[in-house]
C-alpha cells in the first residue's frame, strides 16, 4: 500500500461521520469513493493512456476550450501521440503522430469513413437515409462529383467562379471605396456570392441564402455534438428555411444547361428516383460544403499579414508585377476576367507568393478533425484498438510543431515558396500539412478551393487598397470550437480604398 492511499485509508472515518450530518455527505462520499476507484484501478497498458478528467460528464471539455492547442501539444508530451479523451459524454482516441495519422489514412479495411459520413448527412444535414445510403448515391454520385472536382476537370467551374468574383469583389470595392469597414464584411459576402452562384448558377438568389445559410453554420459545432433538437431550433429552422429556398430554385430553372454544375449533377440523381426535396438537401450540404471553409481562409490571409509590418505591400506587388506582364502581350485586351484565367490555368506559374501565402494560411489557420470508426481489433502505435470505437486524427499538432515547421507560431507568406523537406525523429514527413484532412475523406474540393483563393486574393488586390484603422486596436482571435479553417473572434477594421489603376 502507497502512502498516499494509506492516508486515503485514514480519512474515511471522519468522511463516513459526514453521512449521519448532511445528505451533501453522502454525495460527496460517493463522488470520492468514484474517484479512488479510478484513481487506484490498475492501468491496462495495453489500451491508450486515458486522459485524467474530475467531472464524469464533462470529461476534458474545459481543459480543451481553455486551450485547445496546448492540451493537444501536452498531453503528446505526456501520454505519447495515441491517448484517449472523454468529452461531452463520448470517449474517443486521438491520434497526433503524422505517421500514425498516415497509417490510418492508408488503412481502409481497419478504420472506416463511410458510415461516419453517411451519420453526418442523416444528423446534421437531414438526410433522409434512403437518401443518403441509396446504392446511386455511393456507387454513381459520390464518385462523379470526385471526377468533376479533380484538377484537369475544374476549368468551366473556376472561370465561373473569376466572372462572379470579379463582379462582386468589384462592387463592394466600390460602396465601401474611402470608408472604414470591418473585415468580414469586405472579404466574407463577395466570397459567399462568387463560390455560390459558380456552383449553382448566376440565378442563384445568394441574397436570401446568406442569412439562412449563416444562422446555420454559426451553430454547426453545436449541431455535430448531439445536442437536444429543441435546443438547437433556431439553426435547424434556418437549415429548413435554405433547403426550401434551394427547392423553389430548382423547381423554376428553365434551362438546366445554364445551371450551375453541381446543380447540374444533382439532378441527374431524378433517374434513382430523387425528389426535388432530396435534391434540395443535398444541394444545401455542397453549399455548404464550399462556404463553411474556403471563405475564412481567404479573410485569415489578409487578417494575418496586415497585421504584420510590410502588411499586404509584397502581394501587391506580386500581382501588379503579373497583370503588366498580361498587359504587354495583350496590348488590345482590357483588364477584366481574361487576365484572371490566365493566372488561374495551368499553364500558367504565376503568383508563387500568393500561393505560398494561401499554404501557410491553411497551415496555421486549420484545426482539422479526421474521424474513423474501427472496423476490426487492430493495433496502432503499440496499443489495442476495438471494433467500434472512433479514432479522431488531430492534424493540427503536426502544423505547429516546431521540429516539422520552423518557428511553427510565426506567420510567414514565404514558407512555402520552396517545397519543403520537414523532418521529424530524423524522418522526413510526407503529411506535414493536412489542412484538407487525408486518406479517403480529404476533401474533394481542395483543388477548386485552392484556385478559388488565389483568384480571390488577386482580385481583390487589383481593384483595392486596404490597410488596418489606424483609429481600432481591435484584432481577431481564433474561435476554437470550429473545425475546418477557425472563424475569428472578434475582427480587424480596415480603411478600403479603390485603386486607380
Amino acid at each position: 500500500m502507497s502512502e498516499d492511499s494509506a492516508n486515503v485509508m485514514l480519512s474515511l472515518p471522519a468522511s463516513v461521520g459526514l453521512v449521519h450530518q448532511s445528505p451533501l455527505g453522502v454525495a460527496l462520499l460517493f463522488f470520492g469513493l468514484y474517484w479512488l476507484s479510478k484513481v487506484f484501478r490498475p492501468a491496462d497498458t495495453t489500451r491508450p493512456p486515458l486522459v485524467r478528467y474530475w467531472v464524469p460528464w464533462l470529461g476534458s471539455a474545459l481543459d480543451i476550450g481553455k486551450d485547445p492547442d496546448g492540451f493537444f501539444t501536452s498531453m503528446s508530451k505526456l501520454l505519447g501521440p495515441v491517448f484517449r479523451v472523454k468529452v461531452l459524454g463520448q470517449e474517443r482516441i486521438f491520434v497526433t503522430s503524422p505517421s500514425l495519422i498516415s497509417t490510418v489514412y492508408r488503412d481502409s479495411q481497419s478504420f472506416d469513413f463511410l458510415e461516419i459520413r453517411l451519420d453526418i448527412s442523416e444528423h446534421v444535414f437531414s438526410f433522409p437515409a434512403s437518401l443518403a445510403r441509396q446504392q446511386y448515391m455511393i456507387e454513381h454520385y459520390m464518385p462523379a462529383m470526385h471526377h468533376a472536382l479533380l484538377p484537369g476537370n475544374l476549368q468551366p467551374i473556376v472561370t465561373a467562379y473569376i466572372a462572379n468574383a470579379y463582379d462582386s469583389i468589384r462592387s463592394s470595392v466600390a460602396n465601401m471605396n474611402g470608408t472604414s469597414v470591418p473585415l468580414v464584411s469586405l472579404v466574407i459576402p463577395p466570397a459567399y456570392h462568387a463560390a455560390a452562384r459558380a456552383a449553382f448558377g448566376p440565378s442563384f438568389p445568394v441574397e436570401e441564402s446568406y442569412p439562412h445559410f449563416r444562422t446555420f453554420d454559426d451553430s454547426f459545432h453545436l449541431i455535430t455534438t448531439h445536442l437536444p433538437r429543441f435546443m438547437l431550433s433556431k439553426p435547424l429552422d434556418a437549415w429548413e428555411k435554405l433547403v426550401d429556398l434551394v427547392e423553389s430554385y430548382i423547381e423554376n430553372i428553365e434551362d438546366v444547361d445554364e445551371a450551375g454544375l453541381f446543380v447540374r449533377m444533382a439532378l441527374q440523381g431524378r433517374e434513382a428516383g430523387w425528389t426535388n426535396r432530396n435534391v434540395a438537401s443535398l444541394l444545401s450540404s455542397q453549399l455548404w460544403a464550399l462556404q463553411a471553409n474556403a471563405v475564412f481562409a481567404a479573410y485569415w490571409l489578409f487578417a494575418l499579414q496586415l497585421q504584420q509590418e510590410e502588411g499586404l505591400a509584397p502581394l501587391i506587388a506580386e500581382v501588379d508585377y503579373a497583370r503588366r506582364l498580361w498587359q504587354d502581350s495583350h496590348p488590345s485586351t482590357p483588364l477584366g476576367p481574361e487576365f484572371f484565367e490566365y493566372v488561374a490555368s495551368s499553364s500558367s506559374k504565376s503568383l508563387p507568393l500568393i500561393t505560398s501565402a494561401i499554404q501557410e494560411t491553411l497551415r496555421y489557420t486549420s484545426q482539422t478533425f479526421s474521424i474513423r470508426r474501427v472496423l476490426k481489433p487492430v493495433q496502432l502505435g503499440g496499443y489495442e484498438l476495438r471494433a467500434g470505437e472512433e479514432i479522431v486524427c488531430a492534424t493540427r499538432p503536426a502544423h505547429l510543431d516546431d521540429e516539422i515547421h520552423p518557428h511553427a507560431a510565426s506567420f510567414d507568406i514565404r514558407r512555402y515558396l520552396e517545397a519543403p523537406k520537414p523532418v521529424k525523429d530524423g524522418r522526413l514527413i510526407a503529411n506535414h500539412s493536412m489542412a484538407f484532412g487525408g486518406g479517403v475523406s480529404m476533401c474533394e474540393g481542395r483543388h477548386f478551393a485552392m484556385s478559388e483563393l488565389k483568384m480571390f486574393v488577386a482580385i481583390m488586390l487589383t481593384y483595392a487598397t486596404v490597410e488596418v484603422d489606424p483609429s481600432s486596436s481591435a484584432r481577431p482571435g481564433f474561435m476554437w470550437e470550429r473545425q475546418g479553417i477557425m472563424q475569428p473572434k472578434g475582427d480587424l477594421k480596415v480603411v478600403v480604398r479603390q485603386r486607380q489603376l
